[in-house]
């Protein structure tokens, strides 16, 4: 019975179309839910799209699926192995499951060794894997079982049935089409409001089935879809409520009719809301059953993977200056002032239409004072707009400075504590452009999206409120939201389509310039075969596809200014022309008052609850309005692609922020003791040390090394390529962490001494010496940074270099190049042993130092290393067994082990591999000339 009181009502309300009972916030409210469900449509069109999408991920992951059983099957097998053996099967398990693709369905793959070598023992294993295998796809199968009976499930209750939406998406189309009727039904204000919602819900649907055609991510739009239905359905929850408490009586009127319809839409968004978070699952199956595995839910990330922490971390010097930066506390202050300027900047914007707009309706009532000193407001209030504009970036510049300093120096000092292995394996190039963008990419992201996006979108919300509130005129607001709305979607669909042309230009522009610039330093293969027409030919074939390319990004552009300019006028001539019907609205309503027309005193001093509309003056503030939204978005394509562009740079930021170092100190770590307390003979030990590098298999690496340095004495470290020379030499500074074993500095592991005390005891002087860009003064007081000139002097001459830096014109002034490359070879290593005496270490590490000199420099070296090692404990990495005979021991290493161990003499008399290779230099230094001191063999032979 009430049904068909309404019903009835709202045909008398059609027929007589009287005006309307809802009230302008009512109606905004109730728009922005029906917003809410237009949204929830174009992203249901998207989610329809992504079909083919989703069927490339079920055929990608399902080969993963099986390939992780294998794996896991495989791990479950039990073998009695040596440590060794047992790191190498491992390493060999991590092959093969990186080649799963190649492992078959029911994840069995066929050894190719010999099959009449197997015994009773792998035949069971090959039986308990199958085993595994089958029970796998049996649960499978269960699982599979289950979740068909949940999309039945949920068929049959016309939600979400399927990963397409279908049902939910006909569900919405329904719910939309009785809400467009009853506001038809409505009459009055909502007739109006009824031909917007028509409009956009033709543009929503456009929007949505140009998406349908292109691939599109499903999960980019789920959390998003159901933000949308969740936040419609608390909207409309909330304003049925206040509608059940404000009117108690039974009648029900038009607008409680609309409410209403409304509200079983938003018990259907709860519904559906509850229903889907109830049966989530990290795999869904498709219609037809198929496995489709889904990734787990990232937790707090965006669509890159970007976390929330990670971007409040690297913004907050941009937000909120750390206490402990420089100037924290005045740069706070410029922070608030920033944004004290944006808001009063906004607002001046906001005030100045609307001082125009009166100053336009003073005027056409004649009140030439009144309209000069609006006017004179309104060119006040626009500079003060600019003054303040100009002033929050102003002020922002220091606060962006101050912060790229500090946020710079965070990502410099974090590259400084990673481990070794993390710097071999990366690339310089690639580490500094990261840190360079990344950095960069902060102060970007603060400034468009921050002080420029996000203040731009809350003006336009706010014209719209106006519109609404202010002006009172609802369907106003509504119009120029959705031009908005449009113009910005419409916007980045073009821009993204416009990236595709302008890579496609940019590789064709690489194409070229490589087309010419090879075909011309082959000058002469090119006249040596007569190719002179068939370069031509490919050349134009290059430049032909740069110049279609580039006819295509302009033409591009054109049509994106073209549609934008197209969606700006068409909003500002409906926006014009609501305006004109407002005008006309409360100028017959003035008239019927008995005023003489619209634009009459009486007029004015009519209230606009008695006589609702605009007046003369708001025309020309709609327009300025409208104008002054739209302009900043003409910048908006190339400010997404900035945005865009910056989020994926603070995405390598925050992986190269995220690396952690292998080697940390302990908890408990002290600091290294000159002396070893339990005896004070041993300076160094190796431990039965074993190690290997993480790229290299079990089988590489070191052994079972033991050996020990007694203090003041010279060890040498020799043996073949690939031996562990080097791997010794950085376990000894402790760039790695042994896998067994220790390595102990005067009675103390190295793994429970500070980094710093340890590497600080140790002097080094490398095989290929480097030097900074600096002077030669900077270089050598890098040993120890607050030493005097005397000191350097003195460091200089033992290390034979004195005299050559004070033959320079500049002298110790005098810069070194890159990498010390002004200097030759035997200078600096020379200056690479200055350095080393003046850090004054009790440990110094001899790595190679003179392998890559000639003889005479080598012999002039020699002497300076000679001075460095005297009183210390020195440990010499050698490939010349020549410079090493004197040695007080001789380690000789083989395949990781130690082979021999003794002095020079006594090896000799082993006759072993320390022999065998002193033999072989020795012989190819009689035959070939220099490079091992053949003089110095000879002569002590």
């Amino acid at each position: 019975m009430a049904t068909n009181t309404t019903i009835n009502a709202a045909i008398i309300n059609a027929t007589t179309c009287t005006p309307a009972t809802l009230t302008h916030g009512e109606i905004i409210i109730c728009c922005v839910s029906i917003s809410f469900m237009l949204f929830r449509m174009s992203i249901d069109l998207v989610q329809m799209a992504s079909k083919k999408t989703e069927g490339d991920f079920k055929e990608n992951h399902h080969n993963n699926a099986d390939a992780a059983t294998v794996a896991a099957a495989k791990t479950s097998k039990k073998e009695k192995v040596s440590s060794s053996t047992a790191t190498t099967k491992m390493m060999e398990l991590n092959d093969s499951n990186q080649n799963y693709g190649s492992i078959t369905k029911n994840g069995k793959k066929k050894s190719n060794g010999d099959k009449n070598g197997g015994n009773k023992k792998e035949e069971e294993e090959d039986v308990n894997e199958l085993y595994a295998d089958e029970l796998q796809e049996a649960s499978g199968e269960v699982v599979n079982l289950l979740q068909r009976t949940e999309e039945v499930l949920a068929q049959h209750l016309l939600l979400e049935s399927n990963s397409n939406g279908t049902w939910s998406f006909r569900l919405q189309c329904i719910l939309l089409i009785v809400l467009l009727v009853a506001a038809f039904l409505h009459g009055g204000e909502s007739c109006v409001l009824a031909v917007g919602l028509v409009w956009t819900c033709v543009v929503v649907v456009t929007f949505g089935a140009i998406l349908t055609y292109r691939d599109v991510d499903r999960k980019r739009f789920g959390y998003i879809s159901r933000a949308a239905y969740l936040a419609s359905a608390l909207t409309l929850s909330i304003y049925i409520s206040v509608t059940y408490y404000k009117q108690r009586d039974i009648t029900i009127s038009g607008d409680e009719f609309v409410v209403n319809a409304m509200g079983l839409y938003a018990l259907g968004a709860i519904g559906e809301c509850i229903f889907v978070s109830s049966y989530s699952l990290p795999v869904k199956f498709s219609g037809n059953g198929d496995i489709i595995p889904q990734p787990p839910p990232s937790q707090n990330k965006n669509n890159l993977g970007l976390s929330t922490e990670a971007i409040l971390t690297l913004l907050k010097p941009y937000v909120w200056p750390d206490e402990t930066a420089d100037s924290a506390l005045m740069n706070r202050a410029r922070v608030i002032m920033t944004w004290i300027c944006v808001i009063l900047s906004k607002s001046c914007n906001l005030t100045a239409p609307i001082l125009l707009g009166k100053a336009s309706t003073a005027l056409a009532h004649q009140q030439y004072t009144k309209c000069v000193y609006l006017s004179v407001g309104y060119a006040s209030i626009q500079f003060f707009g600019s003054m303040f504009k100009e002033g929050q970036s102003l002020v922002y510049l220091r606060v962006a400075q101050a912060a790229f300093v500090q946020l710079s120096e965070t990502v410099f000092s974090h590259l400084h504590r990673l481990s070794l292995d993390w710097h071999l394996r990366k690339k310089l190039g690639e580490v500094m452009i990261s840190l360079d963008r990344g950095i960069a990419a902060c102060d970007t992201l603060m400034k468009y999206l921050f002080l420029w996006l996000i203040p731009a979108l809350a003006e336009c919300l706010v014209v719209c409120i106006l519109f609404a509130t202010y002006y009172s005129y609802a369907p106003l607001a509504i119009v120029v939201f959705y031009s908005v709305w449009l113009y910005i979607v419409w916007t980045i669909i073009v821009t993204l389509q416009r990236k595709k042309f302008r890579k496609a230009v940019v590789k064709s522009d690489n194409e070229w310039h490589d087309r010419a610039t090879d075909s011309l330093m082959n000058f002469e293969t090119v006249k040596y075969f007569t190719g002179e027409d068939y370069e031509r030919e490919r050349f134009r074939d290059c430049i032909s596809r740069y110049q279609a390319g580039s006819v295509n990004v302009q033409a591009s552009l054109s049509f994106l200014n073209i549609t934008q300019k197209l969606i700006l006028q068409v909003c500002l001539a409906l926006a014009l022309g609501l305006s004109s019907m407002g005008i006309s609205q409360r100028s017959d309503c003035c008239v019927a008052q008995g005023c003489s027309s619209g634009i009459s005193d009486c007029c004015q001093a009519i209230d606009k609850a008695t006589c609702p509309g605009m007046e003369v003056g708001d025309f020309v503030a709609v327009l300025s309005f409208t104008m002054q939204l739209f302009q900043p978005l003409n910048f908006l394509g190339s400010v997404y692609n900035a945005i865009v562009m910056a989020i994926v740079d603070l995405t390598n930021l925050s992986q190269l922020l995220a690396q952690s170092p292998d080697v940390i100190d302990a908890p408990d770590a002290m600091v290294l003791p000159r002396t070893n307390e339990d005896d004070d003979d041993i300076a160094v030990e190796f431990d039965n040390v074993f190690f290997h590098y993480p790229t290299q298999p079990a089988s590489k690496g070191l052994k079972g090394v033991s050996f020990k340095m007694r203090r003041g004495t010279t060890t040498a470290i020799v043996g073949p390529t690939g031996a562990g020379k080097t791997t010794i030499s950085r376990l000894f500074f402790r760039f790695y962490d042994v896998l067994g074993g220790a390595v102990k500095i005067n009675g103390k592991d190295v793994r429970t001494v500070t980094q710093k005390s340890l590497r600080g005891s140790i002097g080094v002087v490398p095989q290929a010496a480097s030097m900074f860009n600096d002077t030669i003064r900077e270089n050598i007081r890098y040993g120890r940074r607050n030493g005097t000139q005397e000191d350097l002097n003195n460091a200089a001459r033992d290390a034979q270099l004195l005299d050559f830096v004070e033959s320079l014109d500049e002298g110790w002034d005098s810069v070194v190049g890159d990498r010390g490359l002004k200097l030759s070879g035997g200078e600096r290593q020379r200056a690479a042993i200055a350095r080393c005496l003046m850090k004054d270490p009790p440990l110094v590490l001899l790595d190679e130092a003179t392998s890559a000199l000639d003889t005479i420099t080598e012999n002039s070296v020699q002497e300076a290393l000679d001075r460095l090692g005297s009183n210390r404990t020195v440990l010499v990495i050698a490939h010349r067994l020549g410079t090493v005979r004197n040695a007080d021991n001789i380690i000789v290493l083989k395949a990781g082990l130690v082979a021999e161990e003794g002095t020079h003499d006594e090896l000799l008399e082993k006759d072993g591999v320390y022999a065998s290779m002193w033999n072989m230099q020795l012989h190819s230094t009689s035959n070939a000339g220099s490079r091992v001191g053949l003089d110095t063999l000879i002569s002590e032979n």
